[in-house]
């Protein structure tokens, strides 16, 4: 009876500790990349504005795990998405400076994203590409975020590369 009451106290308060630790981590993180393209601002603009042209450098929409994809008609600008099994990824907002974007996965996760469109040197354009994530009081959720930065900042930086090469390639 002592051993059971033993354990059963223990994992009270190692359940206590991992919610406080949880307490101290934030609810939100943004995930983001950035790189300097050798390019106009409208160029790389357009190229992350409109999502046909996503399928040449953006890693998330050309993986050809995605099933299905559909693109709306027009496929940049406010409101335009694409669509997939497993991904749904909409412009909430676009102008030559940034492209707002809203993703939902299909496993119920929903994040915002996006681009901001920097000339801070003349002649040469820094894209950051970011994720925020919104997380509940969930002590297994605030966890899970640790791991985000690991999984999608490779991602976002060979996409962000293939954006640099697409931007100062095409005339």
């Amino acid at each position: 009876m002592r051993f059971i009451r033993f354990i059963f106290i223990s994992l009270i308060l190692f359940f206590l500790v991992f919610f406080a630790i949880s307490l101290v981590m934030p609810s939100h993180i943004r995930i983001s990349r950035a790189i300097d393209i050798s390019s106009n601002k409208q160029k790389v603009f357009d190229a992350v504005n409109d999502f046909k042209v996503w399928d040449k450098w953006n890693q998330f929409t050309s993986n050809s795990s995605l099933t299905n994809k559909i693109f709306s008609d027009p496929s940049y600008g406010d409101g335009a998405f694409i669509k997939a099994d497993q991904l749904h990824v909409t412009i909430i907002q676009s102008n030559i400076d940034s492209v707002k974007t809203k993703w939902d996965q299909t496993n119920a996760k929903h994040f915002d994203g996006g681009f901001n469109i920097m000339e801070l040197r003349t002649g040469t354009i820094t894209v950051q590409y970011y994720f925020d994530f919104y997380f509940k009081w969930y002590p297994w959720e605030k966890f899970t975020s640790l791991v985000y930065d690991k999984q999608l900042g490779p991602i976002m930086e060979e996409s962000l590369t293939n954006l640099k090469l697409f931007a100062e390639s095409n005339p």
